[in-house]
């Protein structure tokens, strides 16, 4: 009985907490799972202490057997101090053989993408603008979009 309690708080300890992550926001709200070619996605977060070496990813969530092997994305990073980066980024959702390249389990798909790499992340607050560069009207089978500014061990 205690071996069984040791392991299974060992588990548990060791699955629910990530100290790397920072920030950590994604936005499932798309209507008919649909892309809008003028819906611009806003997150905003507070960084309480600077840190050392940070990356900045881009979370992508999809329908799998996603009709694009790379979605077209703009980010915009506005600093604590104001300074404003504009990044132009195409995620890769399906290798040469045509499978998915994301974290798939049924016919949700998730893709993690670092976009920045930060030498010091600064106190203060930061705001990331992700909108889609596809050339239509809506981008198709979208779950979602996210951001998460994580640590480097």
């Amino acid at each position: 009985m205690p071996i069984k309690f040791f392991l299974l708080s060992f588990i548990f300890v060791f699955s629910s907490c990530n100290n790397s992550k920072i920030y950590d926001d994604f936005d499932s709200n798309f209507e008919k799972n649909r892309w809008e070619e003028n819906d611009i996605r806003v997150f905003e977060f507070e960084n309480m202490q600077p840190e050392e070496v940070c990356d900045l990813k881009l979370h992508f969530g999809h329908i799998s057997g996603f009709q694009f092997k790379v979605v077209p994305l703009e980010v915009e990073i506005t600093t604590p101090n104001g300074e404003l980066e504009v990044l132009s980024i195409n995620v890769k959702l399906i290798d040469e053989s045509g499978k998915d390249i994301g974290d798939c389990t049924g016919d949700i798909c998730d893709v993690f993408q670092t976009i920045k790499t930060f030498e010091t992340l600064e106190k203060g607050k930061y705001k990331v603008t992700v909108k889609s560069k596809f050339t239509g009207p809506y981008l198709p089978n979208v779950l979602g979009v996210g951001v998460i500014f994580e640590k480097m061990k």
